[in-house]
């Protein structure tokens, strides 16, 4: 990854992942990004494609999100602005 957020490498398809969304079937498979946060906090905030995804959930340093190429995530810690990551330069495999 570089500093801007820019996402590199090969990511695979993932069938039955179910540490993302244990309700959701659909939400079990696809490409799966896991990062580690080292900017701590009370709360934080996901906007995917610039919209709120989820708003003020407990902070945890370790998170994963479910992503396509197109995809970009925001992270905000604190309602402050930590990270915008992007996945063009990724390849996705089957």
């Amino acid at each position: 990854m570089y500093e801007d957020g820019t996402v590199t490498g090969t990511m695979k398809h993932v069938t039955g992942y179910t540490g993302f969304n244990e309700a959701d079937p659909e939400e079990q498979e696809g490409y799966f990004f896991p990062f580690h946060l080292t900017k701590s906090g009370t709360n934080m905030t996901f906007k995917k494609n610039g919209a709120a995804s989820k708003e003020n959930i407990p902070w945890e340093a370790d998170n994963v999100f479910r992503v396509t190429s197109s995809d970009t995530f925001e992270v905000l810690v604190d309602d402050e602005s930590v990270v915008i990551f992007n996945f063009a330069k990724v390849v996705f495999t089957k």
